[in-house]
């Protein structure tokens, strides 16, 4: 991430922003930049912030330059309404990254957002560097002053190349026991003796896949890479035409898709598939030679996934030290969490027939009466759960087989 927007400071923007700027469909997302000193920079320094919405659109960005650049730094972006994003920045003296501020994040609405105070911490960008996931964590390989670095746990651990059948394989420098081996678009990372799940390259927000999908007549639209497939009528009509370039609009984003006769839109707002009632993140319109279908998008594992759930009710009992009560739901179809007195860890899968999940781990930790009684019931509940849904108030709602009753509700902190 850092990498990419040192990238894009200067370049073109490449995804397109707010259009008009009528009265209701923007809003401004302001804040401040500083640093703990709360200096002023040397001439020469130049701030950049960035809107970046979903799909790698630029939603709205502001620069300052000049000498003695004081700090903090008022800044006030223009963004569509209705969309959600993260706001970046980035700060250069003489064309050298010094301060950097990552994903800060903003909801979708219609209400400007004030996020206060924002602190950039020192900035030491690698060149050439790719970015990997590796089950739930994030690792960058590239060059640092000509040294090849893994860059994991927040360190940068220098690597020297050492033979290999295939792919680039390196091993750590004053660390034996860790390595890094590429293999196509995957790599295996070892870290002190460890080795992480197997890693993936990760893809500029343009190129991720996306999905889009309704029943009636059987259409999806799959966004892969540099494609787009346009299917409809159950198969009957399928078009692969080059993907196209995302559009912000107040409430979502436009991909117009000229060689399919077609044109998709994407709005951030919940969805439910109209045959089992599944949860999407994404409200879906595609207009195919005219007729306008309608359906959902997004990955219903979405609204799961990005961050700590704190439980606010479990069944009709009243909690006891609530802020002890978490789930966390990670990549590759696991969950984390606290029970209120042990730590638990298992599985989650997402079917066409709803959320199930699997046996949890715990520690084994005792704690008063009270609080392992309730932790029995958030297992026990969570063996119940077959369903799942996120309401008008941005609530977690883990329900049972009948869809109605709610044996878990959980809220972000």
């Amino acid at each position: 991430m850092i990498r990419s927007l040192a990238l894009a400071v200067g370049l073109t923007i490449s995804g397109i922003g707010p259009s008009a700027g009528q009265a209701g469909e923007t809003r401004d997302v302001t804040g401040a930049l500083t640093y703990k000193q709360k200096i002023a920079l040397p001439p020469g320094a130049r701030a950049t912030v960035r809107a970046q919405g979903r799909f790698g659109v630029t939603l709205g960005e502001v620069e300052f330059t000049g000498d003695g650049l004081g700090m903090p730094r008022g800044f006030a972006i223009e963004v569509p309404t209705g969309l959600s994003g993260r706001v970046q920045a980035l700060i250069e003296v003489n064309g050298a990254p010094r301060w950097i501020i990552e994903d800060v994040p903003f909801a979708a609405g219609a209400a400007p957002v004030a996020l206060g105070e924002l602190f950039l911490r020192p900035v030491t960008l690698l060149a050439f560097a790719t970015d990997y996931i590796c089950g739930d964590m994030r690792v960058s390989v590239g060059f640092l002053n000509d040294e090849a670095v893994l860059r994991a746990e927040g360190r940068d651990i220098p690597l020297r190349q050492v033979e290999a059948a295939s792919g680039a394989r390196y091993d750590g420098v004053e660390e034996p026991d860790t390595g890094f081996w590429s293999k196509g678009d995957g790599a295996l990372v070892r870290l002190n003796g460890r080795e992480l799940p197997e890693c993936h390259k990760v893809p500029p927000p343009a190129e991720r896949p996306y999905r889009a999908r309704g029943n009636e007549p059987g259409w999806h639209v799959a966004l892969a890479g540099q494609t787009a497939e346009v299917v409809a009528e159950y198969g009957e009509i399928t078009q692969e035409v080059p993907r196209p370039m995302a559009r912000a609009v107040p409430g979502g984003y436009d991909f117009a898709l000229p060689g399919a006769r077609a044109s998709l839109r994407v709005e951030e707002r919940m969805c439910h598939d109209d045959m089992t009632g599944m949860p999407y993140p994404d409200s879906a319109e595609l207009t195919l030679d005219g007729r306008v279908l309608h359906g959902c998008g997004g990955d219903p594992v979405d609204p799961l996934t990005g961050g700590v759930w704190q439980i606010t009710a479990l069944g009709d009992a009243a909690l006891v030290e609530p802020e002890r009560l978490s789930l966390n739901f990670l990549d590759a179809g696991r969950v984390a969490g606290s029970g209120g007195c042990n730590r638990i860890v298992g599985g989650f899968s997402l079917t066409g027939e709803g959320l199930h999940f699997g046996p949890m781990a715990s520690t084994m930790m005792a704690c008063p009466d009270p609080l392992m009684e309730q932790e029995r019931r958030m297992l026990d509940a969570l063996e119940q759960v077959m369903a799942f849904d996120v309401d008008t108030r941005g609530h977690l709602l883990l329900m049972a087989e009948d869809r109605r009753t709610v044996l878990i509700e959980a809220a972000r902190p």
